[in-house]
């Protein structure tokens, strides 16, 4: 039976999401052009970058959890996810995913982790929290050759981006390990292997036979198992499509109606402290919402310092975006995550990257300041519109496929790797 407090916040968020839903009503109403322009925007930068970038990871990770690769990989992985994060090895796939592919594929890939009871609700919100990353693809191609026409600042804002993430993520560890209450047994438990293997036998033999055993656990056949993860994968990319186009209406709708001017005495006094006069509310209205107009929007900002420029992107970067949260509210419903944990890791990671970004500002810019990175593929670009600004042959991402699935295995090949060193030593230490 769910508890009270679940019960309260599934009724919180039910009522926040028809408030949304309402409020995009009224606007369509009310601006039917500007509301169909806007939604065609979103749509536009789903299609182009989100859809072709998540589509094959997802599918691909239902595919291996059904055939038990993940849980056996998590045997090796191990060592390095409990020394570093103290989560369970089956939880580095959906680090790696969030760090290669973008949000919210993370989040997505932990919610399904926590739905097979692989990982334990404490868990699934460190997680949720830790692989809420932007993609190599998303900083460097589309940030800095797109927006801000300079590979080299996409590096840097990379850089700092998984710095202060990593940096957050330890901060939270450090944080829930001494506010921790004890946990009732039906929500918090730790979930049990299938079976117990003896210590002595290798690594290696632990991995197959856990892979074995989740695969006939799973018990699907394999015409069964890919048309559950089709189906599943395209579900998800319709709701953060459907999340990305109402966001992008509601930008709009707040420009339009100047709704910007609220905020305009905060986001003055605060920019004023920093030495900048000009006014940005905007900016920080549409950054708030949506990452990827709020990056577009603060690229094109006028009046800021590069310095102040970057950091402030960085800063909404960490942030993600309020179309970000919801996505991951809604892959959270069922796995009784709070969402409280999540909303205070991305504060957290955007104070950290705005502060990192000014520290290495200096030191990024000596290393860097002899290279710019040229990418072959990529078309010359304008900043019409963040869709026209995506430079990619083809205008989608999906020819990146084949690096991104490059990158990726070399990161979990690295994983793998420091995860054997520290169980060696930890062998040798003994």
């Amino acid at each position: 039976m769910p508890s009270i407090k679940a019960k309260s916040n599934s009724k919180l968020t039910t009522l926040a999401l028809g408030a949304l839903a309402a409020l995009v009503v009224v606007s369509v109403i009310l601006f039917p052009d500007k509301a169909f322009q806007s939604s065609l925007e979103g749509l536009t930068v789903w299609w182009k970058l989100v859809f072709p970038a998540m589509m094959p990871f997802l599918i691909m990770t239902e595919l291996l959890i059904g055939f038990g690769v993940i849980q056996g990989t998590g045997v090796l992985l191990e060592p390095l996810m409990r020394a570093i994060f103290r989560l369970p090895g089956v939880s580095g796939w959906a680090l790696a995913s969030g760090l290669i592919v973008g949000f919210p594929t993370g989040a997505k890939i932990t919610a399904s982790l926590r739905e097979k009871k692989l990982i334990s609700r404490t868990e699934t919100e460190r997680l949720t929290a830790l692989s809420h990353l932007c993609s190599p693809l998303f900083l460097i191609i589309v940030v800095g050759v797109g927006f801000l026409h300079s590979a080299k600042l996409g590096v840097v804002l990379a850089v700092v981006h998984y710095i202060s993430a990593i940096a957050a993520g330890i901060l939270q560890m450090k944080f829930s390990k001494k506010t921790q209450q004890p946990a009732s047994p039906a929500s918090e438990h730790s979930p049990a292997p299938l079976s117990p293997e003896p210590r002595s036998a290798s690594v290696w033999r632990q991995a197959f036979i856990t892979m074995r055993q989740a695969y006939l656990h799973d018990g699907r056949a394999f015409g069964k198992l890919l048309g559950d993860a089709v189906t599943s994968s395209v579900q998800t990319l319709m709701l953060v499509g459907g999340y990305m186009m109402i966001f992008s209406v509601l930008i709009n709708v707040v420009h339009i109606s100047h709704l910007t001017h609220i905020l305009k005495p905060a986001t003055h006094a605060l920019l004023q402290s920093m030495n900048i006069h000009t006014d940005t509310s905007a900016e920080w209205v549409t950054g708030m919402l949506e990452i990827h107009l709020g990056a577009y929007a603060w690229s094109q900002a006028e009046g800021l310092s590069l310095l102040a420029q970057m950091a402030l992107i960085s800063a909404f970067l960490g942030w993600g975006g309020l179309s970000a949260h919801a996505q991951v509210v809604g892959f959270q419903h069922q796995t009784e995550a709070r969402y409280r944990i999540f909303f205070r890791s991305r504060v957290l990671h955007a104070v950290l990257a705005f502060v990192f970004t000014i520290l290495l500002w200096k030191p990024l810019q000596l290393l860097l300041a002899e290279t710019e990175p040229s990418f072959l593929w990529l078309d010359k670009t304008t900043n019409e519109s963040p869709a026209a600004s995506f430079p990619l042959n083809g205008d989608s991402a999906w020819s990146l496929w084949g690096p991104m699935l490059t990158q990726f295995l070399l990161v979990l090949l690295i994983m793998l790797m420091a995860s054997t060193f520290i169980r060696a030593f930890r062998k040798k230490a003994l």
